[in-house]
């Protein structure tokens, strides 16, 4: 509030980073500013994050200069940084409004739970069995947390490291005799025949474009991964 009281909106998230080390250091604060670590799985670095400020190794501030509120994707960013650097308590601070907006984000580490849903016994078994293992895996090694994003990657490593060839997914979408350009969708696939996708939330959204790649594809199995705070969702479709 100091911070954003002597400086007002309207400047570079930087300067107010600048300011907040000062302030936090002034206090008599340990200070880390933009420390990076590597998400490491099966030896493979997955990601590299960089977080803006740790306070005391207890605390990681995430900073923003946004004109609206916070969205989904902070709250995400911020809990992938606490997840990999094993701390639990986060702060989102947005320096960009008339009055300081502040959120405060707990974690603690959760044995999220694992259930198959949809038409997940239609699918086909080998289909099946590489996903299950591969998700299955990837929560008793690594754990739940980490956003749609990251566990993409994780569970790309995952495969690579099962020796599953697997592709990403390109199509060229069609409407009845004209053919657009060939694009590259978020998703992979493994042989001719099914289409995987990992989501953060369960909206019909995410279920709507497997199925529209599904179709576009000619692919007539799908597999959404679902993240959840306590439960792995995984869902055959058709």
């Amino acid at each position: 509030m100091d911070v954003h009281n002597e400086l007002g909106p309207g400047w570079d998230e930087w300067d107010y980073h600048k300011a907040m080390i000062q302030a936090l250091e002034k206090q008599g604060h340990s200070v880390g500013s933009h420390d990076r670590k590597n998400l490491i799985h099966r030896d493979v670095s997955v990601d590299l994050f960089e977080l803006d400020i740790l306070v005391d190794n207890l605390i990681i501030l995430e900073l923003k200069h946004l004109k609206e509120d916070f969205n989904p994707v902070h709250f995400t960013q911020l809990i992938n940084y606490l997840k990999c650097w094993d701390v639990n308590l986060g702060l989102l601070i947005n320096f960009g409004l008339n009055q300081l907006r502040y959120k405060r984000v707990p974690f603690s580490e959760t044995n999220a739970s694992l259930e198959y849903i949809g038409y997940w016994d239609e699918l086909p078994r080998s289909d099946r069995e590489i996903v299950a293992q591969a998700v299955k895996e990837l929560l008793t090694v690594v754990g739940s947390g980490y956003g749609a994003d990251v566990f993409k990657k994780l569970l790309k490593t995952e495969l690579d490291f099962m020796a599953v060839s697997f592709e990403k997914l390109s199509i060229i979408p069609t409407y009845g005799d004209m053919r657009f350009g060939e694009r590259d969708v978020d998703a992979i696939s493994f042989g001719a025949k099914s289409v995987v996708s990992v989501s953060a939330s369960s909206s019909a959204t995410d279920l709507s474009y497997l199925k529209t790649y599904m179709k576009q594809s000619g692919r007539p199995y799908g597999i959404l991964v679902n993240l959840d705070k306590s439960k792995v969702q995984v869902r055959g479709v058709l």
